[in-house]
């Protein structure tokens, strides 16, 4: 398949409420009793309900909220739903919530889990969000044995091709996703990647930002430091733990620990200093590590078995100074994507997915 052809370019409940017609604007009640206007006018248009969803099943839990998999009453369509976690006393939306779902109303790709909408039931707590559904999960075909004994050079490059245009079209609207990892790409039930959970995304205009982000396997050096003006490269950082993940059919850093997640990039890449990361020493926790001398980078050793085209991307990936870490729309071009073997098409790529359960 020629990249060009790689589509992208452009069991806990739902609480039950008594059924209601739609009206100007919703008014519904948070724990405290303090009423909670969710207005007719505002970027989704009206509110849908709850009610208006069948539960088929409960997805997964994470930091932010419950998913659910369900079937629009209206349409017959299936969707998914993110029940917002709210506290008993809170009466307002977290700031997480509110960032996720200013950014998703400014976003609309292929290799996005687009926004639908959002539903509400009678009480503040119960507050969703209406997302694609998409059925398979990258990090369940790398922990299938059957699944990940099939991936191959084909797989890995129509996987990350995706990744790296839903990245660039993020880069370009100014978006940080800050969290990718291989359990936030999702497939499509035709094998399009799909980047989900922006609960930590941030827009680059919005000045200081916290380095206590992105999942530790997958954070960029500058994150582990405590730089807190940081820039897209972040996620370019986190696509190439994924890139590499694939390839080794293991996570590349694997620890508990930043102590340990350091001393990992250390002996991975050798040890940073200000010659090949100018400002470094200035990073706010750089001298928290107690850093061992070592001057060599093995990245060509760890992926000997790869492809020479694979290995140099992954050194324009896994480099220190993240103004030099390449950008989305240059790994898009890069030699690795046009070296045969090419990227699978979305019908091969689907046999692989099929081999694990639907989320």
């Amino acid at each position: 398949m020629s990249t060009a052809s790689i589509p992208g370019l452009n069991n806990g409940p739902i609480e039950d409420i008594a059924s209601c017609s739609e009206v100007s604007g919703i008014e519904i009640m948070s724990f405290n009793c303090e009423p909670f206007m969710v207005p007719a006018s505002h970027g989704f248009g009206k509110c849908r309900l709850i009610t208006e969803f069948e539960k088929i099943s409960f997805i997964g839990e994470g930091a932010y909220g419950s998913v659910y998999k369900v079937r629009d009453k209206k349409n017959d369509k299936i969707v998914a739903l993110k029940k917002l976690k709210i506290a008993k006393n809170q009466t307002s939306f977290p700031m997480n919530f509110t960032r996720e779902i200013n950014i998703l109303k400014r976003l609309f790709h292929d290799n996005i889990a687009n926004l639908l909408g959002v539903a509400v039931g009678r009480v503040f707590e119960s507050t969703y969000l209406v997302l694609e559904y998409c059925p398979y999960e990258l990090s369940k075909v790398i922990d299938d044995e059957i699944a990940k004994s099939m991936i191959d050079q084909t797989h890995v490059k129509c996987i990350m091709y995706q990744l790296f245009i839903g990245l660039r079209y993020l880069h370009e609207n100014f978006v940080l996703h800050r969290d990718l990892t291989v359990t936030n790409i999702l497939f499509t039930e035709i094998g399009v990647l799909k980047i989900t959970d922006f609960g930590n995304s941030r827009m680059v205009t919005e000045g200081k930002m916290t380095p206590n982000i992105v999942s530790r396997w997958y954070r960029a050096p500058e994150l582990l430091f405590g730089a807190r003006n940081y820039t897209s490269a972040v996620d370019i950082w986190s696509a190439g733990c994924i890139f590499a993940e694939l390839l080794l059919k293991r996570p590349l850093f694997k620890t508990d620990t930043d102590n340990n997640m350091i001393s990992m990039l250390v002996d991975l890449l050798g040890t940073p200093t200000e010659t090949n990361w100018p400002g470094f020493s200035d990073l706010p926790l750089m001298k928290d590590y107690d850093l061992r001398d070592q001057p060599h980078n093995k990245l060509t050793l760890k992926f000997a078995e790869q492809p020479t085209t694979c290995i140099a991307l992954l050194h324009k990936i896994f480099v220190y100074n993240p103004s030099k870490r390449i950008a989305s729309e240059k790994c898009l071009i890069h030699s690795y994507f046009t070296d045969k073997p090419t990227a699978c098409d979305l019908d091969t790529l689907v046999v692989l997915l099929k081999k694990v359960d639907e989320i």
